[in-house]
């Protein structure tokens, strides 16, 4: 029987600072979702309490649609066991749960989030409940209620192209709702372009479960980014985070957050790893709190590590970026009453490779601290005084500790001092607007040594005075066990975004928000309402930078302009007049630098929305 209660409210919300033709009205939903259920981009939803899909039920939204988490009575969406949720919103209109306070007003925590529940594999030994308060069981291999075997493809529905902003209750320490839940999840399930903001407890958090993922934003979260638990083992790609230096949680704040066992699940004891944490992630650049490692602790203390992986756990991390955190790496021994964190390590199931650990702080004890090894959580939130330690010896075998293991030649590791002399990032701390994409001479994009083109495979042909050669200073690996999976786009770059300099690099163009705070969600979001079309000037690029004979210049122009564009000498005199006239949609324009002669030169473009200039360095 449906229990779901609607009220139809003729005035949802007053217009805060922009005025609409009309204002869509609100289905306020409550209780329990049990047939089939469609959510229409004419109305909004208000979340109030726990809402709950239930077994055989279908949610279907609309792309554009805007759903609200109410404030007072913790709203929340559960998909339970058997239910779908199908949210598929595209670059142009995507789908928006958030906070239904006005803006300027919305804070972490303000609503409970969104919970998918599926039958696939953990490693409890009984049934578990979701964490944070709701009523709904997941996994399977239990008997209990559900009695259904575990089925690491349960399908869960899709989500594509969503955001879920200001989400996260954290009820007590290790009780809380996250951002996005995936409890027992499988890879039946679809998950895609998502951005978390503003979570009040971890913007991702895996219990168990198989379910993959691609393009993932956490961002200015307040505890962890992406923690994996209770034996997870999916796969994920192209991951994106930043945080708030201001913002962290008591308990510690990581951009990876990871464990096997705790009380109530397997051991993993006496070698066994059948029911380990295994997952997989790759391409991803993770962003923390220290944009400058020499100028001492500006940052809150409740900052750790860009990774914490503890308890057991066999997370790989591959061909990615940690930059920005107090501790890079902290490898976390577990007690003996659980499996063996750093065995893991030594057996191969843990693998840590072809990564960047850049930008940590240099201004405590012991220094760097670009790995570090604890003993039994001991010191986990504290792994950045004088009681932190890189012991060496077991049980590392057969290294000589953390740092040998990081350092091992075949894992190709790099740890940089600075992001801004050795990585070279554009601007990946900026909060409002971030650009977290190689530089031109990035040795993500770059090969001082030998020409690389970004946009082109790589290759590592060295015959023909290295004709074919096609290689960055610092590049990825997908050949080792973890990443060579079918599931992963084999790109030619480490970190979540490519230096090529095109417009489709930036894969969280249009879609994401990094101004919710103030963002009007009046009206539902359509292909002529999109509150986040990032402005062309941040998405314009050009390449080859440096070249010799012809550069491209490639925009995105979301509305019809006269564009003019210029090559301008160092002094800003007008060498050649590339292109004026009116252009809309995807834009690439040819520059003619044959008869220019080498030389520092600026490509100027104007438009009615604004200017960029970009350097341009002409090589003969």
């Amino acid at each position: 029987m449906k229990k779901t209660t609607l009220f139809i409210i003729a005035m949802c919300l007053l217009g805060i600072g922009k005025t609409f033709a009309g204002v869509v009205p609100t289905v306020i939903v409550k209780d329990s979702i049990s047939t089939n259920t469609h959510w229409d981009h004419d109305h909004q939803y208000l979340l109030t309490g726990y809402v709950y899909v239930t077994s055989g039920a279908t949610l279907t939204i609309d792309s554009g649609t805007i759903i609200r988490g109410d404030k007072d009575t913790k709203g929340s969406l559960i998909i339970e066991r058997g239910a779908k949720l199908m949210a598929i919103g595209t670059p142009t209109s995507p789908i928006v749960f958030t906070s239904n306070q006005a803006p300027g007003n919305r804070n972490y925590g303000d609503w409970g989030g969104v919970i998918l529940c599926g039958y696939a594999q953990t490693n409890w030994n009984a049934e578990p409940t979701v964490e944070g308060g709701p009523r709904s069981h997941y996994g399977g291999g239990y008997g209990g209620a559900s009695g259904a075997t575990a089925d690491p493809h349960d399908n869960s529905g899709q989500m594509s192209y969503c955001r879920i902003e200001f989400p996260g209750i954290a009820f007590s320490p290790n009780n809380e709702i996250n951002g996005l839940t995936l409890c027992g999840v499988g890879d039946g399930t679809q998950i895609d372009h998502i951005q978390v903001s503003y979570s009040g407890d971890d913007s991702y958090e895996w219990f168990g479960g198989s379910v993959n993922a691609k393009y993932l934003v956490a961002y200015r979260g307040w505890d962890d980014d992406f923690d994996t638990d209770n034996g997870y083992n999916g796969k994920n790609q192209f991951v994106f985070s930043l945080r708030d230096p201001d913002a962290a949680d008591q308990s510690g704040s990581k951009g990876f957050e990871s464990d096997s066992y705790q009380s109530g699940t397997a051991t993993g004891l006496s070698g066994d790893t059948s029911k380990i944490t295994k997952c997989v992630f790759v391409n991803c650049t993770v962003v923390g709190p220290v944009k400058n490692p020499s100028s001492g602790p500006v940052w809150n203390p409740n900052y750790v590590s860009g990774a914490h992986i503890r308890r057991g756990s066999a997370i790989s991390v591959l061909n990615s970026i940690i930059v920005g955190w107090p501790a890079g790496v902290l490898v976390d021994e577990s007690s003996s009453a659980f499996g063996s964190t750093t065995a893991n390590i030594a057996n191969g199931i843990l693998q840590f490779s072809n990564n960047i650990v850049a930008n940590t702080d240099k201004t405590s004890t012991p220094s760097p601290k670009d790995v570090l090894y604890i003993k039994d959580g001991a010191r986990s939130l504290t792994p950045t005084t004088t009681m932190a330690d890189t012991t060496t010896g077991s049980p590392f075998n057969p290294f000589a500790g953390p740092w040998s293991w990081l350092k091992n030649a075949p894992y190709a590791n790099a740890t940089y001092v600075t992001e801004s002399s050795s990585l070279r990032l554009n601007n990946p701390f900026n909060l409002t607007n971030p650009y977290p994409y190689p530089t031109t001479t990035s040795p993500v994009s770059y090969n001082a040594a030998h020409v690389f083109d970004p946009k082109k495979p790589i290759n590592y042909d060295t015959t023909l005075a290295y004709l074919n050669y096609n290689v960055p200073a610092f590049a990825p690996d997908f050949t080792s066990s973890k990443a060579s999976n079918s599931f992963f786009d084999k790109v030619n770059f480490v970190g979540a975004f490519s230096g090529a300099g095109r417009v489709s690099d930036n894969w969280m163009a249009n879609w994401t928000n990094f101004n919710c705070q103030n963002t009007d969600y009046t009206q539902n979001i359509s292909s002529t309402a999109v509150y986040n079309v990032k402005n062309f000037t941040i998405d314009a690029t050009l390449y080859p930078n440096p070249t010799q004979n012809v550069a491209y210049l490639e925009a995105q122009l979301q509305n019809t302009t006269n564009v003019n564009i210029v090559l301008t000498d160092i002094n800003g005199r007008v060498v050649k007049q590339v292109l004026n006239s009116e252009k809309t949609g995807n834009l690439q324009v040819a520059i003619n630098l044959s008869e220019v002669p080498a030389g520092l030169y600026f490509v100027r473009m104007t438009t009615e929305y604004g200017q960029k200039s970009m350097k341009l360095s002409v090589i003969k």
